[in-house]
């Protein structure tokens, strides 16, 4: 197995072991925390409401353009501050592991950074004891992805 493998099967079980921590708080609605206009003013593209993946797992809200677009979605996911603790670990070795990744501090919240890998990057922010993700999924450059993703954290920010 190559360094690759063996880095994304790590960053894997982190995470999940991550995720096994979220279900001891109380869920948080990802979908209140900005509007579907928000996100629209973000990334200059008219997107529909936001929806959740089920009904019983409102943690991640999605976004989806109303039209062709070369995003494909925008997702906000609502973390736990140990959570945040974790990817940033773990964006940290994947940035030390593998070519071209690399670990970006961002400026909203208490903490923030972007986690940049293969053309994409996702912002992670902690404010108080929660923690958002921020993913515009697009084939953009990294720096137009970065913008938008700070322009709808700073929303969410505000409210929290």
């Amino acid at each position: 197995m190559n360094r690759w493998h063996r880095s994304w099967r790590t960053l894997v079980m982190g995470l999940w072991a991550s995720l096994a921590s979220l279900a001891a708080h109380a869920d948080t609605d990802a979908c209140t925390l900005v509007t579907s206009a928000q996100i629209s003013a973000a990334t200059r593209l008219a997107v529909g409401a936001g929806t959740h993946v089920t009904p019983t797992f409102v943690r991640t809200c999605t976004w989806t353009p109303m039209t062709a677009s070369s995003i494909r979605a925008v997702t906000v996911n609502v973390q736990t501050a140990a959570f945040y603790d974790g990817a940033k670990q773990m964006a940290s070795k994947m940035a030390a592991a593998v070519a071209g990744a690399k670990v970006q501090s961002a400026s909203v919240g208490d903490d923030a950074f972007y986690d940049m890998m293969a053309g994409m990057a996702t912002l992670f922010f902690k404010k108080g004891s929660a923690s958002i993700k921020v993913a515009v999924y697009a084939k953009l450059p990294v720096d137009q992805i970065e913008s938008m993703e700070l322009a709808i954290a700073t929303q969410v920010a505000a409210k929290l």
